[in-house]
C-alpha cells in the first residue's frame, strides 16, 4: 500500500493544511486526555457536552475521538438514561476527507420567535428620552441655583449671609450699649459733682 503524502493518526488528507488542522486536534485529544478523568463517565459526559457546544473538531481525527467517547457514553449504566448528543458534522463536502467547512457564505441559524426589531426607532426613542432627562436636570440646578431655599448649590452663601446679618446686629447693639453705659457714667458723673 502506497503511502500518502499528507497521513496523519491513519487518516489521509487532500492537502498539508487539512493535515496540520488534523494533528492540532490529536494533540488537543491528547491533551484532553491527559488532563481528564476518562474514567469517570460524569466527567467523561460534561466534557462531551463541551466539546460537542464548542465544536472543537472538524475533522476525521476528531470526529472518531468524539464517536468512540459516545459509544463509551452510551454503554455506561450511569449516563446510557441521558440524552447524549450527536456529533455534528462541520460542512463537508462530497467525498472531501479533509474536514474542511462547505464554501460560501455562512448560514445563520433560524431564529424561533424573534421578531424583527426596528433599531433606529429604538435608538430615536432613547436619544429623546436621554435629551428629556438632561433638560430636567439643568432645569433642576437652575431652579437651585435661583431659589430662596437654602440647598446644595447656594449653602455657602445664605450661611455667610447669615453670619454677616448676625455680626451687624450684634454691633448695633453693642454700639446701644456703649451709649447708654457712657450715658449712664456721665449722668453719675453729674450727680456726684451736685451732691458735693
Amino acid at each position: 500500500m502506497v503511502k500518502t503524502p499528507y497521513e496523519t493518526g491513519g487518516f489521509a488528507f487532500s492537502d498539508r493544511q487539512a493535515m496540520a488542522k488534523a494533528q492540532r486536534e490529536e494533540e488537543g485529544i491528547a491533551y484532553i486526555k491527559s488532563s481528564a478523568d476518562m474514567n469517570d463517565p460524569k466527567m467523561l459526559y460534561e466534557v462531551y457536552c463541551q466539546m460537542i457546544g464548542r465544536q472543537l473538531f472538524e475533522t476525521p481525527a476528531g470526529y472518531a475521538f468524539l464517536h468512540e467517547i459516545q459509544k463509551e457514553l452510551k454503554k455506561n449504566p450511569v449516563t446510557k438514561d441521558r440524552e447524549i448528543p450527536a456529533i455534528p458534522v462541520i460542512g463537508m463536502r462530497g467525498g472531501d476527507s479533509a474536514g474542511k467547512k462547505a464554501q460560501g457564505p455562512p448560514q445563520a441559524a433560524p431564529r424561533t420567535g424573534a421578531k424583527n426589531v426596528d433599531y433606529r426607532l429604538r435608538f430615536r426613542a432613547s436619544a429623546t428620552v436621554g435629551v428629556i432627562l438632561f433638560l430636567i436636570v439643568v432645569g433642576m440646578f437652575a431652579v437651585a441655583a435661583t431659589g430662596d431655599h437654602v440647598n446644595i448649590v447656594n449653602y455657602e452663601n445664605k450661611l455667610i449671609e447669615k453670619y454677616e446679618n448676625w455680626e451687624a446686629q450684634l454691633k448695633e447693639r453693642e454700639a446701644l450699649l456703649k451709649e447708654r453705659e457712657n450715658a449712664l457714667l456721665q449722668g453719675q458723673a453729674g450727680d456726684d459733682g451736685a451732691i458735693d
